[in-house]
């Protein structure tokens, strides 16, 4: 049998594009993943402790946020679209929050 990609090597004489597949974090209370091809980040709460969950991203080499923040909390999921330049680096600060207790709880970086 014969793939799609394969047929368009065969036909085109180009390769299909790849698909981008989504990054993921994990955190104590939480799974994070992103998607470069559409700029897609999606936070899930794992926990039911009354924390939010708090990813912060910033462009690397700048003081630009990513925003809106894209928390949640309660066990449920958020999923945030972006829109951003393909090739940004962008640092993710993850927190812990629940009043005015903020915890650290890791730290990535992607590329749009």
């Amino acid at each position: 049998m014969i793939t799609t990609a394969a047929a368009a090597v065969l036909l085109l004489g180009v390769a299909a594009p790849a698909q981008a597949r989504a990054e993921t974090y994990k955190y104590p209370g939480t799974s994070i993943s992103w998607q470069a091809n559409g700029e897609i980040l999606t936070v899930k709460d794992t926990r039911r402790d009354g924390r939010f969950i708090y990813p912060m991203g910033q462009f690397k080499g700048s003081n630009e946020y990513l925003t809106p923040h894209c928390s949640t909390r309660g066990r449920t999921s958020r999923r945030c679209d972006y829109s951003v330049a393909e090739g940004r680096k962008i640092i993710f600060w993850v927190y812990s929050v629940k009043d005015s207790d903020m915890r650290k709880i890791g730290e990535f970086t992607v590329t749009a």
